[in-house]
């Protein structure tokens, strides 16, 4: 599991110059990677079963997420499975199985 970078207690707001860093990976919601295909993925957290994750698109459960090769921090597996996933202010947050 990775900690959030400048953690601050919960319920306090936090600058925006004090904003949080997370490992950014790029994976593919339809087989193959492609230009139309490819998004960027922030990794909230991860531990061996999956990991949470911020990104700019729409996600839905049960749809599955292939992770790139190009991913030189970890050991990913070639598929995830989204577990759960809602929207916020800055755009969709999910839950991801590895599989």
């Amino acid at each position: 599991m990775f900690p959030r970078k400048n953690r601050k207690p919960l319920g306090q707001p936090q600058p925006e110059s004090e904003s949080e860093q997370y490992p950014v990976i790029r994976v593919s919601l339809g087989g193959h990677p492609s230009a139309d295909n490819t998004h960027e993925i922030s990794v909230l957290d991860i531990n061996t079963a999956g990991m949470g994750i911020a990104c700019s698109v729409a996600l839905s459960v049960g749809q599955m997420v292939f992770f790139t090769n190009d991913q030189p921090e970890w050991n990913l597996p070639k598929l995830g499975i989204v577990m759960w996933t809602f929207q916020n202010n800055d755009g969709f947050r999910a839950g991801i199985k590895f599989a």
